[in-house]
């Protein structure tokens, strides 16, 4: 029967009408209970799994940029970096009679590392196949990584599948080991290799890379490459080796130190166990798993395998061997390696700097294998015939200072050489050490100390070992900060005067001899030219302890320890631990280079084994301070050897600007000299600190004249006497009282030189007369005055006063009232006799009361304060 279709009133009737309603089943309890923690748990479940899904999405994002970050590594290794070998070459540049580049053999290093490169078709194909077979036998199938035995070692590693550790590396990998020297242990480096492999696959054939990898591999000590080896071992060439003499050589590269045949040592365990290595024996069962490695891969068959592992073998250092080939007995005594030079010692010591720091080496020795080992090319800037000179000056302390003036003793060694006191004095002289650049920063010249050099890389005081440099450091400190900052003039006072007082509760510093500081002005000029500490200190003191460290070190360049930052070493070059002679010279470079600074640099270039430039240096020439103040500070330096503490070093026909440092109890001097041709510099001192070592004092000035004086003096005529003067600098009398540039009312014959530039801090400080200055009594004299006068040569430097003077001369002359006059400054070369206007345009002297003033000027010209 067809059911009865509702109306839309009987719908609704059946739905608000309960007793039409269909009844629900009800659930127990812990039916309800179940059912929640089913969904709890399901939720749970499901919002883990996407917490997952989205972490592993963004590990594996982060992974993958990670990883491909290292393919940047990969893309510039070349074949081409092995090419020329291991040797490295040390080149002399100069110049030729067309002023091009020239390049001579210094030195070429083949000490760690020899082979004789073979081309791949000169390798027999049983030769290449246990090599293959042994080291990568999926070789000529993978694309430079085989990911089976990469994996199969990475397992290893945790789960110990192999007795012993197993490598994942190929033949390709193991050549990019070689290529870039990266022997960390890490992921990171295991990735840059995969990487690094995949790319030279893809630039180089197979039998390419094989080639290399034969041609380079170590068999033990200075024996790398299948030729070599072939030679060394078996006595004759690659193309002739047999399968068994071929599984000796692949059995080796795996550790040459263990598998080599010629290997044979004992090593001592706890020193009571000795541990015999014995490379023969050790290579047997390694040759005998080449051969199955070789059968395996179907290259030779079962019975070739049983024949070749009792295939007898004659090593070049058997007797069998020796007898057929006597000749074999003269073995060839390996050449003593001559001692290295000092400049290639310099050399090398440089170039490890510069590898550690391009190469993140932490170890010199590390450094130093990489440039013996890696086929570089180092070009250097010395001067031949200025390193040969100074050499040869070296060989005897006598050319250089009398021996017997700085042969001391002290007992400081027991009779076993160590250090102690056994009441017998030992003999010991003073190392000496000198360093020249050129204004370019090119190193010219480096000896590290006096006598014949019978050793490599040895202690080396030039560039290598810091030395203490005393008042050296003064002109490249307060002084220098002052002038380029226009606080200070070639006329300033400064004080003569301690800044604090010291440990033992004296006023400090003191100056030569111990004498305190009177506390009176000095002027620039003569504070430097007589090294004052006082006024040294009293400048650190002004411009601050930090400002002055900072500007020496930034700007000039000095390689000032943290401890530096202080009083003592600033003021007085008391350094924590010294700088050397090469870096001290090196802050002078601006005071004879227009304020431009260039670094201290023997090596101006670095190639690869490709020809690749990878370390250039030009000096990086930056300008330290205005060419005005490194004129202002070249001059002060010339008043220093003209004048002051330096005036041994002057020479006949060029203008020498220097400065000279003597440490505490002399036991070190210094000198720097600048010429128009170079900059140079000494150390004189003992290397072992003693009240009964020390140096005369004094003598540095003396002693880098004797060693460059000659040569400086005379190997430049084509350049002029003195350097080129920055002209804008103002070059005029100094007033005595005021030390400013003085007015026709100052008397003065003292030139002085003043930065013409104008800043908010400064402007050149003219005098304008108004200081007390009285005209002496009486006409005059005529404008036609002699040039005789009647002056005397006496008084004292501060006879009258280093301004007054005595009386002088009374009438004048060419010189005043003499040449020292009264003093310095007053009563003869200033003040002088009379003239007109208080003995003439300055004042009596040269200008005044003679030439200009009048032969016999009326009155004493008397300056008053």
């Amino acid at each position: 029967m067809k059911d009865k279709e509702l109306t839309p009133s009987d719908e609704k009737e059946v739905r608000s009408n309960p007793a039409h309603k269909k009844k629900k089943k009800k659930h127990s309890k812990g039916f309800i209970i179940f059912k929640k923690l089913m969904t709890v748990i399901a939720t749970t479940l499901l919002s883990l799994l996407l917490v997952i899904i989205i972490t592993g999405t963004i590990v594996s994002t982060a992974l993958t940029v990670y990883v491909l970050n290292f393919m940047d590594d990969s893309t510039s290794i070349t074949l081409q970096q092995l090419e020329s070998g291991s040797d490295t070459y040390f080149y002399s540049t100069t110049k030729n009679a067309a002023g091009e580049d020239e390049y001579k053999v210094l030195h070429e290093n083949k000490n760690n590392f020899q082979r004789l490169p073979v081309s791949i078709d000169k390798i027999p194909q049983h030769v290449r196949n246990a090599f293959v077979y042994t080291e990568d036998e999926r070789f000529y199938v993978h694309d430079g990584v085989d990911y089976k035995r990469t994996f199969s070692a990475f397992l290893n590693m945790f789960l110990h599948f192999y007795d012993t550790e197993q490598g994942g590396s190929t033949i390709t990998q193991q050549l990019i080991k070689n290529l870039t020297g990266d022997n960390e242990r890490s992921p990171q480096r295991k990735i840059r290799e995969i990487f690094s492999a995949m790319q030279l696959e893809k630039s180089y054939s197979k039998d390419e890379i094989l080639e290399e990898y034969l041609n380079y591999i170590s068999f033990g000590g200075a024996t790398n490459g299948i030729q070599l080896a072939s030679i060394r071992y078996f006595g004759k060439n690659s193309e002739e080796l047999t399968i068994p003499e071929a599984a000796v050589l692949a059995a080796i590269p795996k550790s040459p130190e263990d598998y080599g045949p010629f290997a044979y040592y004992h090593q001592d365990d706890d020193l009571t166990k000795p541990l015999v290595i014995d490379g023969r024996a050790n290579n047997k069962p390694r040759q005998e798993y080449v051969l199955y490695k070789l059968y395996e891969n179907g290259a030779i068959t079962y019975d070739e395998y049983q024949e070749y592992i009792v295939t007898p073998l004659i090593f070049t250092d058997s007797e069998e061997y020796l007898k057929e080939h006597p000749e074999a007995e003269a073995q060839e005594m390996e050449d003593k390696q001559k001692a290295y030079s000092w400049i290639l010692d310099a050399a090398y010591f440089e170039a490890q700097e510069i590898f550690k720091e391009k190469f993140n080496i932490t170890d010199d020795d590390v450094a130093r294998a990489k440039i013996d080992n890696g086929g570089y090319k180092i070009y250097l800037s010395y001067d031949e015939n200025m390193q040969e000179y100074v050499e040869q000056k070296f060989l005897d302390i006598n050319n250089i200072v009398p021996e017997y003036t700085v042969r001391r003793y002290a007992d400081l060694k027991l009779a076993n050489g160590s250090w102690g006191q056994d009441g017998v004095n030992e003999e010991y002289l003073p190392h000496v050490a000198f360093v020249a650049l050129n204004y370019d920063g090119e190193l010219l010249c480096a000896v590290g100390n006096i006598g014949e050099k019978t050793h490599s890389l040895v202690t080396n005081f030039a560039v290598k070992e810091p030395r203490q440099v005393g008042s050296t450091i003064k002109p490249i400190s307060g002084y220098a900060y002052g002038i380029e900052s226009g606080d200070l003039t070639w006329g300033s006072d400064i004080k003569d005067l301690a800044v604090k007082t010291g440990d033992d509760g004296q006023p400090w510093p003191k100056n030569y001899g111990g004498a305190v500081g009177g506390g009176g002005n000095i002027k620039t000029y003569y504070a430097l030219q007589q090294s004052y500490n006082t006024c040294s200190a009293q400048l650190v003191d002004r411009y601050s302890v930090e400002e002055v460290y900072k500007f020496a070190k930034e700007k000039l360049g000095v390689k000032l320890a943290a401890a530096d930052k202080d009083y003592s070493p600033l003021s007085l070059g008391a350094l924590h631990y010294g700088i050397t002679v090469e870096n001290l010279v090196n802050a002078y470079l601006p005071y004879g280079n227009n304020g431009i600074y260039n670094e201290a640099h023997l090596i101006t270039r670095i190639e690869d084994s490709s020809q690749q430039v990878i370390y250039q240096n030009n000096g990086n020439p930056r300008q330290a301070v205005s060419d005005e103040t490194a004129w202002v500070m070249n001059r002060l330096l010339k008043n220093v050897v003209e004048n002051g503490t330096g005036t041994a070093a002057r020479l006949g026909n060029k203008v020498v600007c220097g400065k000279t440092g003597t440490t505490q109890d002399w036991h070190d001097e210094a000198f720097v000299g600048l010429t128009r041709d170079f900059a140079s510099g000494i150390t004189i001192g003992y290397d072992i600190s003693d009240d009964n070592l020390y140096v005369p004092s004094g003598i540095s000035a003396s002693v880098w004249q004797n060693i460059i004086g000659e040569y400086a003096n005379t190997m430049y005529p084509e350049t002029g006497r003195d350097f080129e003067p920055v002209k804008s600098v103002i070059e005029m009398p100094m007033c005595p009282i005021t030390g400013r540039i003085a007015s026709q009312y100052c008397g003065g014959t003292i030139t002085g030189y003043w930065k013409s530039e104008i800043t908010d801090t400064y402007s050149p400080p003219y005098c304008d007369g108004s200081h007390g200055y009285t005209a002496p009594a009486g006409t005059g004299g005529s404008s036609t005055g002699t040039d005789t006068g009647t002056g005397t040569d006496t008084g004292a430097a501060t006879g009258g006063g280093d301004v007054s003077g005595g009386a002088g001369g009374a009438t004048g002359g060419d010189v005043g009232g003499g040449d020292a006059g009264g003093g310095y400054v007053g009563g003869g070369d200033v003040s002088g006799g009379g003239g007109d206007a208080g003995g003439g345009y300055v004042g009596g002297g040269d200008v005044g009361g003679g030439d200009a003033g009048g032969a016999a000027g009326g009155g004493a010209g008397v300056l008053e304060y």
